[in-house]
């Protein structure tokens, strides 16, 4: 199961931890596709149910879709009209790999079960453009709803995809289990009115008090330490995996770059960071820790031991900027909504959502997007749930939509004429157009490639969230880096 992603510069916090994946190229190819949501690792269990969601002879929440993008109309798809028919309600995302593995077992049952009175239903919480760009070359043979503001996701308390319910003709929840899981024979059951031979799921709970192990190592006072870690060439598993000490006076990264440390360490976005020089490549354990209240010292300690082992020059210089600054102007918008205590989240291709953050941790949201600073200057207070998606750039789409060989084709010459080495389906009629503007797009620095429109964001920003972006000049602080003036060698 995976829980509940985008290439390029993005960061998640979740029980303490902080995922940041740097936007580069070599990222890109080795994962076209990252998931950074909600969790750290994927897998193909069906993890099972929450406590307090429906179960299994239930009568299921209401099946409240705002659109449709296959099939009948949304108004055609309410439990009262589909009475009399089994369905399968399947939750699922193109950014999960179970899912995507899962669709051609999916579309053999919807091909077995034609003309009998079974709907098949897929339903995902996406981003539009991407869900359409998936589907042009992942055909779904189901129909596909949007759970835009995931009012269904939230009703049926899905916590993992990819996650299915069988409902009987009568309208009760006769199954709940990972889709690959559903065989024929299963669905014959249902609708012969027997019960579903498929196991219940085991039903999950927030229950921690399972025994912990406690190490008696007693933590360093004062560290700085970076290792480097051998890594394999194509990288599969979560990286720049970044820990905070919940005193704020320290650090742990695992398998992390440059990048990800000066963003992490020095609490930056990108876009108020100016790299002057070539960062090391290569990944590094890192571990920071400063005694209560010094902080500031761990920084410069920090900045120390970059001088020192990298060569680099860190230092913050203020400057004025190209700001954007965020005003509240509506109260009732359907992707902000108060919550009580903070939660998980991060970004996915156009767009980012949380459970619950503050209004400062929007504005930084919007920073990578907008590829400028973001002031928070609505007043509001408190966490909020977020949910917030744009209309996808030309730029976005080329990426949602490359083949991952042509990743591979460019990681192995990245400087040199990659479309020859690609297979002949992948470098003729469009595909070679696609080739072509992707090209272009890779030579740009790394911080302008795949950039979203900054009108659909600030579009989706008053529509979504109910909050202006203005653009202004102001004072901000940089990091700046440079390389350092290493010493001539002894005679």
């Amino acid at each position: 199961m995976t829980h509940n992603g985008k290439p390029g510069v993005s960061l998640e916090i979740q029980k303490g931890r902080i995922s940041i994946f740097s936007q580069t190229i070599a990222i890109l190819k080795a994962i076209p596709r990252l998931l950074i949501f909600m969790a750290m690792a994927t897998g193909n269990a069906f993890a099972g149910v929450a406590q307090d969601g429906p179960g299994i002879g239930e009568v299921p929440p209401a099946l409240t879709l705002p659109k449709t993008i296959q099939g009948p109309s949304a108004g055609e798809l309410t439990w009262d009209k589909l009475k009399g028919n089994v369905v399968v309600l399947e939750f699922w995302a193109t950014w999960c790999g179970p899912c995507v593995k899962a669709i051609p077992h999916m579309n053999d049952l919807v091909a077995q079960f034609t003309n009998r009175p079974v709907v098949f239903i897929s339903v995902t919480s996406e981003n539009e453009d991407v869900v359409r760009l998936f589907l042009k070359k992942n055909p779904i043979s189901a129909c596909i709803g949007l759970d835009d503001y995931e009012v269904l996701n939230g009703a049926f308390h899905v916590t993992g995809i990819p996650h299915a319910f069988i409902i009987d003709a009568h309208g009760r929840i006769a199954a709940i289990a990972h889709p690959a899981s559903i065989k024929p024979e299963n669905l014959e059951e249902v609708l012969a009115g027997k019960k579903c031979s498929l196991p219940p799921p085991a039903v999950e709970t927030n229950d921690r008090s399972a025994a912990e192990t406690v190490s008696n190592e007693v933590p360093a006072l004062f560290e700085i330490s970076i290792r480097e870690h051998k890594t394999s060439k194509i990288m599969t598993g979560p990286y720049c995996i970044w820990s905070p000490q919940s005193d704020h006076c320290g650090f742990s990264g695992k398998i992390a770059d440059i990048q990800s440390a000066l963003q992490c360490v020095f609490g930056r976005t990108p876009s108020r960071m100016e790299v002057n020089c070539s960062l090391p490549e290569g990944y590094y354990d890192f571990e920071l820790r400063a005694p209560l209240g010094h902080s500031n010292e761990l920084q410069q300690q920090f900045i120390a031991a970059l001088r020192t082992t990298f060569d680099l020059e860190v230092k913050l210089v203020t400057r004025t900027e190209d700001v954007y600054i965020l005003t509240q102007i509506a109260t009732n918008a359907p992707g902000l909504s108060p919550v009580v205590t903070h939660g998980g989240g991060g970004t996915t291709s156009g767009g980012f959502r949380s459970d619950g953050c503050d209004l400062n941790s929007v504005a930084q949201s919007l920073e990578g997007p907008l590829a400028h600073p973001v002031f928070d200057e609505t007043g509001l207070s408190g966490f909020f749930a977020v949910n917030m998606k744009w209309k996808l750039s030309a730029s976005e789409q080329l990426m949602a939509t490359t083949d991952r060989k042509v990743w591979r084709a460019i990681d192995a010459n990245p400087h040199g004429d990659w479309i020859s080495s690609l297979p002949p389906e992948l470098r003729e009629g469009e595909a070679l157009e696609h080739d072509l503007r992707l090209k272009e797009e890779i030579a740009k620095p790394d911080n302008q490639q795949f950039l979203p429109d900054p009108k659909n964001v600030i579009a989706a920003a008053r529509e979504r969230l109910g909050l202006q972006l203005t653009f202004v000049q102001r004072p901000v602080d940089i990091l700046e880096v440079n390389a350092g003036s290493v010493p001539p060698p002894l005679p």
